[in-house]
């Protein structure tokens, strides 16, 4: 926003009352694609809305996926660099992952607000479509060699419309590599629609504040919640952190990749640093983060320990361009947590590595001292969240659509049980699951079961959450799922004693058998009367599990998260009354304080056999 100079400084209550405006236009542009778009995938919320600077500063994202929001000013940059000209009644289309971009499966829609001929700030809408023009009917390549592989129709920053109007040419190339055209036009008008509804809402607030009041809020704004960051970290122990995790083999990738971080934590000066670039160099795979994926891994995961604080009643620091201030992140080019030269491939760039780097990263912050940090989440998009597709007869035509129909575990900290509905670390429990109602309704598929996965949880004083338990399969015709595991060999790691949470698994009934699928990257052909079975992984535990409150304990046993020969072997806790009738179960206090005085050490066991699940859901089938 240019502008001469301003001396005056907002007071704290004009600043909070102007930010809270802005988040609330962000809510009503989420709450704009929600009520408006037709897939599945937006209703489940896997998008982003936000509103930048005109200096390409983020300054409002009240409800964003990690994944997705760094990532949103370096577009808005991109869009300035790309088109010097461009004006009110402009629109942008951009998934380019080279430059500024999460990955090719997430379109962004730009649109520049001016206020008395002056660019003031950039909406922007960013969501994961059904469908991007991939070789496959899945947004996700996993073993794509480079982006042509790949497939994707790729936006560099593209005018999609001029003077409110859409560009006819570009809408056209969509309808012609786009499976499923519909689904996306109806996304992108929500996009649209979200984005225009933000440019009316800013204007408003520029006409009701005044141009020169809100340059002194942008600047203002920054500048505090930079402050509240740098004094957030104040109150961490100064010190270096060296952090690693290994990805699971790979197909052509047979050791895995391994990774490091290391963390300079400088309290006196309120700042960290997170250096990335000891790390391999790109992979022929759809592994490779993108810039905007690899700094956001180490921006989110410190915003993530610094915000983690049980009776905190609101944010402690903000998610905007003045926190990320201080946080550095150091990458390198051509590097697989970095900055990839085209044309490698970055299909799964929001998450596998980046979960990882993600959960290396709180992780790492354990070290530095009791109390601070998380045990590593869940890992892995097993068949729940598969892109699904085949012919609906119904509506004589094709169908795709990203399924998410259950979650996967968040990781325990020092102060509270994992989030049980994260989904994957980088959705930071952002979005929502499938209805199972409207999922049948909208597609030619039965979902048989979503349950909680038993015994999956990393064992820990503060548990891990467990995962999920999803079986579905197709109504009449045959359906393709596409999906991958990924945590399986490589488990979710606890933290200061906590015990590692189950990995994901994938299962198919086929004639009434069950048959383990072993393979890394899913392709799974159901016929009519086919299921598959989707095994989600649970979040790493936090603390010694023998210092669990027994009577939490008791409250896991009843709910049937865990059994009670887990509760009985990893947290060592004893119980009076009948197992078949959980009304009947108090913990008993004497024989705990035995138990545990027996044996002070964990012992951690994974306790947990897919039969479980199996039985358990032919049980219910034949009633």
């Amino acid at each position: 926003m240019k502008g001469p100079p301003l001396n005056k400084v907002l007071d704290t209550t004009s600043l909070a009352v102007m930010a809270n405006r802005l988040d609330s236009i962000a809510r009503e542009m989420s709450n704009t694609v929600v009520r408006t778009a037709r897939s599945t995938t937006m209703a489940a919320r896997d998008f982003s809305c936000c509103i930048v600077s005109s200096e390409h500063d983020l300054l409002s994202c009240p409800e964003g996926m990690p994944a997705h929001v760094f990532g949103l000013g370096p577009s808005a940059r991109a869009m300035a660099e790309l088109h010097p000209e461009f004006r009110e009644g402009d629109a942008y289309l951009h998934n380019d992952p080279y430059i500024g971009n999460s990955h090719a499966a997430d379109h962004q829609i730009l649109v520049p607000v001016f206020f008395g001929g002056e660019h003031v700030f950039t909406a922007c809408t960013k969501a994961h479509q059904v469908d991007v023009g991939n070789a496959l009917p899945t947004t996700y390549m996993p073993m794509a060699r480079d982006v042509y592989a790949e497939g994707a129709i790729i936006f560099p920053c593209v005018k999609v419309q001029d003077d409110y109007r859409d560009v006819g040419d570009v809408i056209r190339m969509c309808e012609r590599r786009i499976r499923g055209f519909e689904i996306w036009y109806g996304d992108y008008l929500a996009q649209l629609g979200a984005a225009r509804l933000a440019e009316r809402r800013l204007k408003e607030f520029c006409q009701k504040f005044g141009i020169d009041t809100v340059r002194q809020f942008v600047t203002g704004w920054l500048d505090y919640s930079e402050r509240v960051t740098a004094d957030a970290i104040r109150t961490l122990p100064s010190g270096r952190l060296v952090g690693t995790t290994k990805l699971d083999p790979f197909p052509g990738i047979p050791e895995g990749i391994p990774l490091k971080v290391t963390i300079d934590v400088d309290a006196v000066e309120g700042r960290v640093r997170v250096d990335l670039r000891d790390n391999p160099d790109c992979v022929p795979a759809g592994l490779n983060l993108t810039e905007s994926t690899a700094t956001n891994g180490g921006v989110a995961g410190v915003l993530c320990v610094l915000n983690s604080k049980r009776n905190a009643r609101r944010v402690i620091v903000p998610n905007n361009a003045g926190s990320f201030r201080r946080i550095e992140v150091l990458l390198r080019e051509n590097c697989v947590v970095g900055i990839p030269r085209h044309p490698v491939s970055c299909s799964l760039a929001t998450n596998t590595v980046a979960d990882r780097v993600h959960g290396m990263i709180i992780h790492a912050f354990t070290e530095l001292c009791e109390g601070i940090g998380l045990a590593e989440p869940c890992y892995g998009s097993p068949p729940y969240m598969g892109v699904a597709s085949g012919f609906d007869r119904r509506k004589n035509r094709v169908f795709i659509l990203q399924i998410v129909s259950g979650t996967a575990g968040g990781p325990g900290s020092a102060e509270s049980d994992g989030w049980l509905m994260l989904l994957v670390a980088n959705a930071a429990g952002v979005v929502y699951m499938d209805s199972t109602e409207v999922m049948e309704q909208k597609n030619p598929l039965i979902i048989w079961d979503k349950t909680i996965r038993p015994d999956s949880e990393g064992a820990g004083r503060q548990r891990g959450a467990p995962g999920n338990v999803c079986i579905y399969g197709p109504r009449w015709d045959p359906m393709e799922v596409y999906y991958f595991l990924e945590g399986v060999e490589n488990r979710p790691k606890g933290a200061r004693g906590g015990g590692l949470a189950s990995g994901p698994q994938a299962w198919k009934i086929e004639a009434g058998d069950w048959s383990r699928v072993y393979d890394t990257i899913g392709a799974a052909l159901l016929h009519p009367h086919e299921s598959i079975v989707s095994l989600s992984g649970g979040g790493g535990g936090y603390g010694n599990p023998l210092t669990r409150d027994p009577s939490l304990v008791l409250e896991d046993v009843i709910e049937r998260w865990i059994s009670v020969q887990r509760a009985e072997q990893v947290y060592g806790v004893r119980f009076t009354g009948d197992p078949a009738r959980w009304e009947t179960l108090a913990v008993d206090v004497a024989g705990t304080v035995a138990a545990r005085a027996q044996r002070p050490e964990p012992h951690d066991t994974d306790g947990y056999r897919a039969e479980h699940v199996r039985d358990a859901w032919w049980s219910a089938a034949a009633l």
